[in-house]
């Protein structure tokens, strides 16, 4: 299942008012935009909607979601309209018919498969209806918005990804959660242990492709840093981190002594690939990516990740200010956000084709179009 449209407002009204409008994906969309147009806040807010689908989350103080998806050929619409962390409206349309409808205080209608027919409903007001009445036998059609919301990851590129997060290892301790982008030892301990040779060489291979040729990747004690112990514990714990062993140098360098733009992309590489063996990611979501990263490996960052998305048909949606991931990837992948005052709308090649081709034809570089005002509406001097 695939997002393919989002339109969002909260605080409607009020002076936090914030929205969103005319947002739609391909197989791989570019959030481009200046400073504070809502480029991470909207990512935010499809990491949140998918977390809310999933139970793991409350529901947000005010919030009005409009979706659209795709799947074999049916179409999805889900909305969601919550106040005082309250649902006051949800609906959800499967190829334009009515499956489920309800309103303030809980009560509602849903399509029973086995009936072939509505029946009444009454949910928790705090509780999504599309998750308290999911049901494989009854109703059949809500398992294709989990999917979609079990497939979501969310990496935020320029945030440390866990790279002074330490993992002790415990037997039979808790179970490695693969939507948490810090458990990134736990996370490569798991594919190699699932899918051995093949997990690391695939991470290598990868890591190479961006420009950090490395030989091996494992899991060892600190080398860098020197943990002090914790004296009585009930149980052994081992300090871990990750290592490498990179080809021009004669010993490993664990997490803390790499570089934070080389961590990241590991990071990245090691989670893009576990999820793509197993089949878990429908859609992977990564806010400011290329921060911390030079010129080439910018660009080859996003070509491996691109490319991973053309094979696996993995849904990429990214957001940069980075000149040079802007100049990798095409015009008919970028949403450009433009904000006036608090209302966000989108500029894109399925909305303005015949201005995107115009200017392609300037002979400027992708970011120059950008940086000129002329994808965004704006013109040099406004």
């Amino acid at each position: 299942m695939r997002l393919i449209a989002i339109d969002y407002s909260e605080h409607v009204g009020q002076p936090q008012e914030w929205a969103l409008r005319g947002l739609t994906f391909g197989e791989r969309t570019l959030l481009a935009g200046r400073n504070a147009t809502g480029k991470s806040r909207a990512l935010s807010v499809i990491n949140a909607l998918s977390e809310s689908l999933l139970g793991l989350r409350p529901l947000s103080l005010s919030g009005d979601f409009r979706c659209e998806f795709e799947e074999f050929g049916n179409t999805f619409e889900y909305s969601l309209l919550t106040k005082d962390m309250q649902v006051t409206e949800e609906r959800f349309f499967v190829n334009g018919q009515v499956k489920l409808v309800r309103g303030s205080g809980g009560i509602g209608r849903i399509y029973a498969e086995t009936l072939k027919g509505d029946i009444e409903f009454q949910a928790p007001s705090f509780f999504l209806a599309a998750v308290a009445r999911r049901d494989s036998i009854q109703h059949p059609f809500l398992d294709a918005l989990h999917r979609w919301a079990s497939s979501v990851r969310y990496f935020q590129f320029g945030s440390e990804l866990g790279k002074r997060s330490v993992a002790f290892l415990v037997e039979n301790g808790p179970q490695v959660n693969d939507r948490d982008p810090n458990q990134i030892v736990g996370i490569f301990r798991k594919g190699r242990k699932e899918f051995s040779d093949a997990f690391v060489a695939a991470v290598v291979a990868d890591m190479k492709a961006v420009g950090y040729d490395l030989t091996e990747i494992d899991v060892g004690s600190p080398i860098s840093i020197q943990l002090q112990t914790v004296p009585n514990l009930p149980f052994r714990a081992d300090p871990s981190v990750l290592i490498v062993k990179e080809s021009d140098l004669p010993g490993f360098t664990d997490q803390f002594g790499m570089s934070q733009g080389m961590f990241r992309v590991l990071a990245l590489l090691i989670h893009v690939n576990y999820l793509s063996m197993i089949g878990a990611a429908g859609c992977i979501i990564i806010d400011d990516i290329g921060e911390g990263l030079d010129y080439e490996r910018s660009c080859q960052l996003i070509n491996v990740l691109r490319e991973k998305s053309l094979k696996s048909r993995v849904q990429l949606i990214f957001s940069t200010n980075d000149r040079f991931v802007m100049n990798e990837v095409p015009l008919e992948e970028w949403a450009i956000l433009i904000r006036e005052k608090n209302h966000v709308s989108v500029k894109n090649y399925e909305n303005s084709e015949k201005e995107f081709e115009n200017l392609r034809f300037t002979g400027l570089s992708n970011f120059s179009l950008f940086e000129l005002g002329l994808l965004d509406g704006r013109v040099e001097g406004d």
